[in-house]
């Protein structure tokens, strides 16, 4: 007789080995397919300074998150002195400068809680890409692993309400970045060769309501595989969701929804599950759950609103069949990832832009009050620490070759497992 496996083990070991071919890299903002679940042994829920095993006082602001390859760890930085921007790399496992990249920035509106090093680079084994919108232009580079330019592109007319947020991703082997112009009432999504930067296509989405606002998006793209065929997903308030054919750009489905908030928290996926919130004024306020066929339109799973306790710049985060929710305001929602129905709601307290990650296990998320928060996976909510970071934390972890990597508003720290 074959043993049944329970549906929650089951998605932790289809999880675990689809990430396992990337398990000692951390390619995008929150790792492997932006799944936000990193392998690491035997790591604390609690720790102090001493545990550190280096750290590196950054000279410069962002938000970016920290983005490792092999044995590199990539970073943005902006300089509000020399008013320039710097990609920075280290050896991940010393904490060494190998290299830094500098690039002149050329003013433009933000939000006040916005910087010029917000988007996170992306990684593969030629190169690391940065995306970013200077003056009126999106620009898209290419740098080498040794710090040379590889390639640049530039795009005219990026004007934002709040300046750049989406970070660049690559899915099979194709780069994905997307723009806005709110002047234009129209934005692009944008699939580029990362050998090259050569143009492989463009999709453009138009608010067609002339009524209607144009509301720029920030949030990361994701992908889901279902039926032996990975599909790119991107999402803008106006347009809707599309599912496209990310070598060609072929749009494969679309679903429209009713949605009139800004989409800032990038998506989340498990499988065929894709989950995307809206929201406005540090609130999540509309949300909706997907399952993507092989073929034809998505089908609604559940849609959420604002007494459901979404968050709004925070990513949603998939675990053993439970969907978790950390607000902006310190309130963690629990979900039947399925259903939508909600398993508990609890406060943790602080304010929160960065994700959540599971790191052995646990799930971790960093507040912008200078506090690193341990929580209990599962349908019972438990606070298992509470570490004190150098400073507020905006970013969000990366985890790679054994160490966790904590970006702050001051430094870069690295942490190892403690396990062999």
């Amino acid at each position: 007789m074959v043993p049944t496996i329970p549906k929650p083990a089951l998605y932790s070991i289809l999880l675990l080995a689809a990430i396992s071919a990337s398990a000692q890299e951390w390619p995008r903002f929150r790792g492997p397919n932006g799944s936000g679940h990193g392998k690491i042994s035997s790591f604390p829920a609690e720790f102090t300074t001493a545990d550190y095993d280096w750290t590196i006082k950054l000279n410069g602001v962002g938000h970016s998150s920290p983005t490792v390859g092999t044995k590199c760890l990539f970073l943005t930085v902006y300089d509000e002195e020399k008013n320039e921007r710097r990609v920075l790399c280290f050896d991940s496992q010393s904490g060494a400068r190998d290299w830094i990249w500098k690039h002149p920035v050329e003013q433009h509106n933000l939000h006040k809680y916005n910087n010029f090093a917000s988007s996170t680079p992306a990684v593969d084994k030629d190169h690391v890409y940065v995306v970013w919108g200077s003056g009126t232009n999106t620009e898209a580079i290419a740098l080498t692993h040794e710090g040379e330019l590889a390639w640049q592109r530039s795009w005219s007319g990026f004007i934002s309400d709040h300046g750049f947020g989406a970070s660049p991703i690559l899915v099979d082997g194709v780069l994905i970045l997307h723009t806005d112009n709110v002047e234009k009432r129209t934005s692009y999504v944008m699939g580029l060769d990362p050998k090259n930067g050569e143009s492989l296509w463009k999709m453009e989405r138009v608010t067609e309501d002339p009524e209607a606002k144009h509301v720029t998006a920030y949030n990361t793209p994701t992908s889901v595989t279902v039926g032996g065929k990975t599909i790119l997903v991107v999402l803008q308030t106006n347009d809707g969701w599309k599912g496209i054919d990310p070598k060609t750009g072929e749009v494969l489905w679309s679903y429209q929804g009713d949605y009139n908030q800004r989409s800032v928290a990038s998506i989340g996926s498990f499988e065929d599950i894709i989950f995307a919130t809206f929201g406005s004024g540090g609130k999540g306020k509309m949300a909706t759950a997907l399952k993507v066929k092989a073929k034809g339109d998505p089908e609604v799973l559940y849609s959420l609103g604002l007494s459901d306790g979404l968050e709004y710049v925070p990513t949603p985060l998939f675990h053993d069949g439970l969907l978790y929710l950390w607000g902006d305001g310190g309130i963690l929602t629990c979900r039947d990832a399925i259903t939508g129905k909600e398993v508990y709601q609890e406060r943790i307290g602080g304010n929160f832009f960065s994700s959540p990650v599971v790191i052995d296990g646990k799930i971790f998320c960093g507040s912008r009050d200078g506090q690193f928060f341990a929580v209990a996976p599962g349908r019972e909510f438990k606070i298992l620490g509470r570490s004190n970071l150098m400073s507020g934390m905006n970013a969000t972890p990366a985890i790679a070759n054994n160490r966790v990597f904590l970006r702050t508003d001051t430094h870069l720290i690295s942490i190892k497992g403690k396990g062999k």
